[in-house]
């Protein structure tokens, strides 16, 4: 099989694989809210299992608040940020990886916005929103592209084009700034410190995302070492080239390097693949794609 005929270099993912972990991830979404707005008809609490209570937390609040989201464009704008930037992760990184990022982040979120309510005067508050692991998430998909160029429509209609290092700049100011003058004050009853406005926005949660996201990035890509890489370096050697001939003339050695074989070339172009299969073609150095594309040539 060529570089060509690969699923992942057509654009299409391979039949037993068609859903990927983002898509899964906004299926569950989705069919919470569903489930909320049944609920809500018939006048009964099916989520509230769910939500981070402030007061009595419950273990598995700490993740499953993130399956619920407080209205429509609440659940929208995570949408559209997950499609977007866990798709990215998923395939540099892999599955698993996106699993993971996503849970610590979603993890946290939570303990940062719960830790920055104690010794609150009210803590009856509720933690709902997959924000935090969706930043996290974000943050991972787009340190490494600061000086691309995207466009984004601010209030779903007017087009904005800027940098990704300075989106990622208005979030974390606006997400400190929220936390610091608007949240953190609007839940404590300091005499030195009072709320400039208040919302309902859990900006503690988004700063635990975002520091989610910066430490995974910066293990990901300083290490370059995941459980798949592990698995990697314990497999067996790929097959190498016989040694080469040597040639006698006057006395001199000359080395003739014998030319790879058909079965051992599609052998090396195999493990390159399947490199690329599992963590993406990012995970692929320099010198991979090269041999990539000279490996390919020879058997077309």
């Amino acid at each position: 099989m060529g570089i060509a005929d690969r699923s992942y270099m057509r654009g299409r993912r391979p039949v037993g694989d068609r859903l990927s972990a983002t898509a899964w991830t906004l299926g569950v979404l989705v069919a919470v809210f569903i489930l909320g707005l049944i609920g809500e008809a018939a006048h009964v609490d099916l989520l509230g299992w769910s939500q981070l209570s402030e007061a009595q937390p419950r273990p598995w609040q700490f993740l499953s608040y993130a399956l619920v989201h407080a209205g429509f464009w609440h659940l929208l704008g995570n949408g559209l940020i997950l499609w977007w930037t866990g798709d990215i992760v998923e395939r540099t990184y892999g599955r698993r990886t996106y699993w993971m990022v996503l849970a610590v982040g979603t993890l946290l979120g939570a303990a940062v916005w719960w830790f920055s309510g104690l010794g609150g005067t009210e803590r009856s508050g509720w933690l709902v929103g997959a924000s935090a692991g969706v930043y996290a998430l974000m943050l991972v998909a787009l340190l490494d592209k600061l000086d691309h160029q995207i466009t984004l429509l601010l209030f779903f209609f007017l087009p904005v084009t800027l940098r990704v290092s300075w989106l990622l700049l208005i979030t974390a100011a606006i997400t400190t700034c929220g936390w610091v003058f608007s949240e953190l004050p609007s839940r404590h009853s300091w005499t030195g410190w009072h709320a400039v406005w208040t919302s309902g926005i859990a900006h503690s949660a988004h700063l635990g995302g975002l520091l989610t996201g910066w430490f995974a990035f910066r293990y990901l890509n300083r290490t370059n070492l995941s459980v798949q890489d592990a698995q990697e370096e314990m497999a067996p050697p790929p097959p190498t080239a016989p040694e080469p001939d040597v040639v006698r003339y006057d006395d001199e050695e000359t080395a003739a390097v014998a030319p790879l074989t058909r079965q051992q070339a599609r052998a090396e172009l195999d493990l390159l693949l399947d490199k690329i299969s599992a963590r993406g073609f990012g995970s692929l150095s320099e010198a991979d794609k090269r041999r990539l594309e000279d490996l390919s040539a020879r058997l077309r």
